[in-house]
């Protein structure tokens, strides 16, 4: 799938909470606890609602030093990873 053209949202099944700036997700199907860094915390805060990753990216090129090559593999990476334990949903249209 090609993540410029994906949108991007939270899963249903979890709670977070800000912690400062950090954020702590509970996944309600398996129990688990996930730490975010403050990164992926502004990430995760994105992602509220579905968001097309490329302004996920412009976002977080705004808001830190970072070039597009490398804001592009880091938040496709963190977003895999969250797709992979069911956190988040990327398809090719914004659903509500």
């Amino acid at each position: 799938m090609d993540m410029n053209s994906s949108f991007v949202r939270r899963s249903t099944n979890q709670i977070a909470c800000d912690m400062g700036g950090e954020v702590v997700i509970l996944d309600l199907k398996s129990g688990t606890y996930y730490g975010l860094d403050v990164v992926a915390a502004r990430v995760w805060s994105l992602i509220e609602q579905p968001l097309p990753f490329s302004a996920i990216c412009d976002t977080i090129m705004s808001e830190y030093e970072v070039d597009a090559e490398t804001c592009g593999r880091d938040v496709s990476s963190f977003l895999d990873q969250m797709k992979a334990v069911g956190l988040v949903e990327i398809s090719n249209e914004a659903v509500c």
